[in-house]
């Protein structure tokens, strides 16, 4: 049997097909729309978003490998009503702390069923005060042997992580009380909401995401790397990815293009300093299989 210590970005999808039909006992309220990425916190190194559109089969397959015995058609509805993903991951020690965010559709009759029959997932309840002091609940289910949690607050918005009740918590703000405010750093946020045909990430804390992209151990002292893929139309098992680096010190902007250039195994014509301490990395290759350790940091 394999052993799953750690999340994928698949299973952050199929936690969200399976917590699509899953509501408290009487139907929740509906607010005032809810952005997803309103409901992260501002504690995770790395931020992701992933339209379905960008790639419907990859989202299908990333299904396919997190569910085990689940069938590629039913994969492939669930892939079709998730609408975008944005997820926080951070890195500690041997494990990767998840929250998602998912925005999406999706028809319960058979997800309900795939629940049900799992014995491993415990239901509990979280309470939010309305303008006028009555409590509002919502419900929340925790697998048991993993503390990954998941919620699905309304009609198109399911919640995934370890802290979903501050998740649920946000989204009640959000809908109800009129707040209008992101955890998520300011920069983080506008890079994320930009382009809804690309796969978007923004790295806060770099070191790791780099280490894990390249292979190798580049200390470039950066401040914060961010970036975007999109689908080869020339070869369907891989991306094209443009990465941009803020560096902290203008003194290794040099050094750093050519490290990066041989990691990367560019050309200096790929690479454009846009400002004395930013630099942009264009045309890499990056094949799927490379995708989904990137998105387990």
């Amino acid at each position: 049997m394999k052993k799953r210590n750690a999340f994928s970005f698949g299973m952050i999808l199929s936690l969200c097909a399976l917590t699509a039909c899953v509501t408290s006992c009487k139907s929740a309220p509906q607010g005032a729309p809810v952005h997803p990425l309103d409901l992260l916190n501002a504690d995770s190194s790395f931020y992701l978003k992933m339209p379905q559109k960008t790639d419907s089969v990859l989202v299908t397959r990333l299904i396919q490998s997190s569910v085990a015995g689940i069938r590629e058609e039913d994969a492939s509805a669930i892939a079709s009503r998730a609408d975008c993903v944005y997820a926080g991951l951070e890195r500690r020690k041997n494990e990767t702390i998840i929250q998602a965010a998912v925005s999406g559709s999706v028809p319960g009759s058979g997800v309900t069923k795939l629940l049900r029959r799992d014995k491993s997932w415990e239901s509990a309840s979280v309470f939010e005060k309305t303008v006028g002091g009555d409590p509002s609940e919502y419900s929340y289910f925790t697998q048991t042997a993993s503390g990954m949690q998941v919620a699905f607050p309304s009609a198109n918005i399911a919640c995934i992580g370890s802290t979903v009740p501050s998740m649920l918590a946000a989204y009640h703000s959000h809908a109800f009380l009129g707040d209008t405010s992101h955890a998520v750093p300011d920069a983080v946020y506008e890079w994320l909401t930009g382009d809804d045909s690309q796969i978007r990430f923004y790295a806060v804390k770099p070191q790791s995401f780099l280490t894990v992209l390249t292979g190798a151990n580049l200390n470039l002292k950066l401040a914060y790397v961010r970036g975007y893929m999109i689908t080869d139309t020339q070869h369907d098992d891989q991306y094209i990815m443009t990465i941009e680096f803020e560096f902290n010190d203008e003194r290794m902007i040099k050094a750093g293009e050519g490290l990066l250039s041989l990691a990367f195994g560019l050309t200096s014509s790929q690479t454009q300093l846009t400002t004395p301490t930013h630099l942009t990395v264009s045309n890499i290759r990056i094949n799927k299989k490379q995708l989904y350790k990137l998105f387990i940091l």
